[in-house]
């Protein structure tokens, strides 16, 4: 997409994020379901620091490695390369390898290993799980998203599905409730961003994944998402 096309699409949220509700995730343990290596930063770093400043544990799935990023690189060293970039930045963000559970599901194919990654959420705990919208604009962000709903229709949890891909691409006449808004101190913000930057081989590519305007909801001060809670609730503001 070209780069006049993101920006007017990231202008038709614009009245969207204006009338987002003020929101805190729960204070319990959170499960983060992670399609891609960097997506955790980019659409969850502040939530994930968030938590662990209130010494919440967090757990996350990481369902792929990423291999299927570039494909001039091999797949089996692109994988290892954006694991221990992950690592990295999940450290960054106050998470360790321990809290870390590695699916190894293709990348780009995850609509087809759904069930897989609702057994793993289940298998985690999921009394709060973060995981990307269904209408995030790429298939592995869908059906992770998926999941984490089929996962919470059954057992009344929580879901905030983050965005990232839905900013430049997807219309936000999808959107069906008002999106929620998590503001970030200067000390998650700052943790975010350092977690994105531990992912150098999506940043200084020749033809990086990552670009700047790409990267522009990421460095906001707020993240948002679309809350869904079963039994169904409404958001409720914080002020």
């Amino acid at each position: 997409m070209r780069t006049s096309s993101l920006l007017s699409n990231r202008a038709n949220w614009e009245a969207h994020r204006r009338v987002a509700v003020d929101w805190r995730p729960p204070p319990v343990p959170t499960t983060v379901v992670v399609p891609h290596p960097d997506d955790e930063a980019l659409l969850f770093g502040g939530l994930i620091q968030h938590q662990r400043q209130r010494r919440l544990d967090v757990h996350v799935i990481a369902v792929t490695d990423g291999e299927a990023s570039y494909d001039n690189v091999d797949a089996r060293q692109l994988a290892a390369t954006r694991r221990r970039e992950q690592d990295t930045a999940l450290e960054r963000l106050g998470v360790g390898a321990s809290a870390i559970t590695r699916l190894t599901l293709p990348d780009g194919g995850l609509a087809a290993h759904e069930n897989t990654i609702v057994r793993a959420i289940e298998d985690v705990g999921h009394g709060f799980i973060a995981a990307p919208w269904v209408h995030d604009h790429h298939c592995d962000h869908e059906a992770c998203g998926r999941a984490a709903l089929d996962v919470a229709r059954r057992s009344g949890a929580t879901v905030a599905a983050g965005l990232f891909w839905a900013w430049h691409r997807t219309d936000p006449q999808q959107l069906e409730h008002r999106l929620a808004s998590l503001h970030l101190d200067e000390i998650q913000r700052d943790a975010k961003l350092a977690a994105i930057n531990a992912h150098s081989s999506q940043l200084v590519a020749d033809t990086p994944m990552l670009t700047a305007d790409a990267l522009t909801p990421a460095t906001w001060h707020h993240e948002y998402f679309v809350i869904s809670t079963y039994p169904h609730a409404p958001v409720e503001a914080t002020r």
